[in-house]
């Protein structure tokens, strides 16, 4: 089974500026993440943690390939944000459907990595992508009986 890095490789790797900034932004939402479940420390290094990832925000939206393609990638990391955000706030609600809707809704940050795929290596690359991309995602972030985690 291959892994997100394994797929980033396989795909990305070409360009090395896009490279750099799928894993860059990649590191920034997983603290985003982070932050948001409580999974930081609550300890002196807590508060320097939360700053230094909205610093690290700078160096993402400054980032030479995505000033490249921002008319293609800013509307899909706006979507995702918002995405994200329904997904928090549904995700532990006492309603099954907006449970499933949350999950389903925090596999929307998959668009922009296909996005750079095509970028990179054009749209067939994308469609040959995408569904072993949504699998690795979702097989990351459920445990085998379908339970997210």
């Amino acid at each position: 089974m291959k892994t997100f890095l394994d797929i980033v490789e396989q795909y990305i790797k070409p360009d090395p500026d896009a490279m750099l900034w799928v894993l860059g932004y990649a590191t920034y939402v997983h603290a985003i993440d982070d932050i948001i479940d409580n999974d930081v420390p609550d300890d002196q290094h807590r508060q320097q943690f939360i700053l230094k990832t909205f610093e690290f925000a700078e160096a993402i939206y400054s980032n030479i390939f995505y000033l490249r393609h921002i008319s293609m990638l800013r509307p899909l990391i706006k979507s995702t944000s918002q995405a994200y955000m329904d997904s928090v706030l549904w995700e532990k609600s006492p309603e099954d459907w907006k449970r499933k809707v949350a999950d389903a809704a925090r596999q929307q940050g998959n668009d922009i990595l296909l996005a750079i795929i095509e970028i990179v290596g054009g749209i067939e690359k994308r469609h040959e992508a995408s569904l072993l991309l949504r699998e690795v995602s979702y097989k990351m972030h459920h445990l085998k009986d379908g339970t997210p985690c």
